[in-house]
């Protein structure tokens, strides 16, 4: 029943959660919880759906399931080409600057999700694309087998969903978990 914060800052508490972690969230997240390719890093202040302490527990309770369309078919290759490189201008990444132009008319029908700005959604999980943070990479050709095939998690073999664990854990042990995730990228 404490606040999560509360439960944060309780030494046995944060072992206890530390213990769930590595036992339901390692295998993916890894265990310093430093992600992997398609997998985000809890250690940062980058969160796709945002960290706050209630939202991080709705991941955990509900899990989160994101899609991306594939728009390799609409854009045609010379559209996704332009749409990688002012995809990579906005965070300040090496660019051609004439396909970067080219692309952000073409960015406008991403920017639905992503933002006009390209700043990302946390309502829907959209990623920031402004900054240095990239869950699957940030070549050219990953942004381009993103924007051509899509992202759907849990859809295919290739991207895992995060699973809901509110049957496995029950709210006690959520409330742990929850209160350590939150605890990596809040430790002062």
């Amino acid at each position: 029943a404490m606040d999560l914060k509360q439960v944060a800052a309780d030494p046995q508490a944060r072992a206890m959660g530390e213990r769930l972690f590595l036992n339901n969230c390692a295998q993916c997240h890894g265990s310093d919880a430093g992600g992997a390719r398609g997998f985000p890093n809890l250690r940062d202040q980058d969160w796709l759906y945002g960290g706050a302490p209630e939202i991080i527990r709705t991941t955990i309770t509900e899990g989160r399931m994101g899609v991306m369309p594939a728009l390799g078919a609409t854009l045609g290759d010379d559209g996704v080409k332009n749409v990688v490189a002012y995809v990579r201008s906005l965070s300040g990444l090496p660019h051609d600057g004439t396909k970067a132009e080219l692309g952000r008319a073409s960015f406008a029908g991403c920017g639905a999700c992503h933002g006009a700005d390209g700043k990302g959604n946390p309502a829907i999980g959209a990623p920031n694309l402004t900054d240095s943070t990239w869950l699957y990479g940030s070549s050219e050709a990953v942004i381009a087998e993103g924007i051509n095939k899509g992202r759907h998690l849990g859809l295919d073999e290739n991207h895992l969903p995060m699973p809901s664990h509110k049957a496995s854990l029950g709210e006690g042990k959520v409330q742990l978990l929850a209160a350590y995730v939150w605890g990596l990228s809040n430790s002062k």
